[in-house]
C-alpha cells in the first residue's frame, strides 16, 4: 500500500428526515463542473427537471454524458418510466446503454476521470426526497481512471446501445402509451 497517496473522500447523505440533500448536491456539482465526460450507472434513472436542465447545460458546454441503465428491471413501472425519458435524453445527445446480463443495482458516476461518487443513491425523486441514502465521493485520479475504464468495459461487453435513430420508431404504440402512463403515475406518486 502506498501511504503517500493522498485522496479526498467525503461521505454524502440524502436524508429526508434530517433535511439533507448532499448526494443530490454532489451530482449537481459534477454536472456544473464537468469539462469532458460524465458516465452514470443508475438502477432507476428518472431525473428531476432540475437534473435534466443541468445535464443539458453540461452538454451545451461540450460535455459528453453516457448512461448505463438496466435492460431488465425488478420494478416494471420504473423501467417504463425510465424509457419514457429515453426520447428526451437521446434528443440531447446523451448516449444510453442498457445493461443486459441481469437486474442492475449499481449506482456510480465518474466525472472527467477525476471524481467518483458511489453508493445507494438512484437519480430519481424517491432517492432525492423520500429515502435515506449514503454515497462516498472520491476525488483521486488513479481511482477515477480505473472506474472509468471499468464502466467503459461494461458498456462494451455487457450493454446494448440504444439507437437514437430507431428508438422511437421501433416501439409499438401500446409500449409508448404504457411508458407515458408509467411516467405520469410515477411523477404523481
Amino acid at each position: 500500500i502506498d501511504l503517500s497517496l493522498h485522496c479526498a473522500v467525503r461521505i454524502r447523505r440524502n436524508d429526508w428526515v434530517m433535511n439533507k440533500n448532499q448526494i443530490s448536491a454532489s451530482y449537481m456539482e459534477m454536472l456544473k463542473n464537468a469539462q469532458h465526460e460524465i458516465i452514470i450507472m443508475s438502477s432507476y434513472f428518472i431525473p428531476s427537471s432540475f437534473i435534466r436542465m443541468s445535464m443539458v447545460q453540461a452538454i451545451n458546454r461540450g460535455v459528453k454524458i453516457k448512461l448505463i441503465l438496466a435492460a431488465i428491471s425488478d420494478i416494471g413501472i420504473a423501467k417504463y418510466t425510465e424509457r419514457y425519458l429515453y426520447a428526451w435524453a437521446l434528443r440531447q445527445g446523451i448516449e444510453i446503454f442498457e445493461y443486459k446480463n441481469n437486474v442492475l443495482h449499481g449506482k456510480i458516476a465518474v466525472c472527467d476521470k477525476r471524481i467518483v461518487t458511489i453508493g445507494s443513491y438512484n437519480i430519481n425523486d424517491i432517492s432525492a426526497l423520500a429515502s435515506i441514502e449514503l454515497n462516498v465521493d472520491v476525488e483521486e485520479q488513479q481511482f477515477a481512471n480505473t472506474v472509468t475504464s471499468a464502466l467503459k468495459e461494461i458498456i462494451q461487453r455487457d450493454c446494448n446501445k440504444i439507437n437514437p435513430k430507431t428508438f422511437n420508431t421501433s416501439q409499438p404504440i401500446f409500449e409508448k402509451l404504457l411508458q407515458w402512463i408509467s411516467y405520469r403515475t410515477f411523477r404523481l406518486v
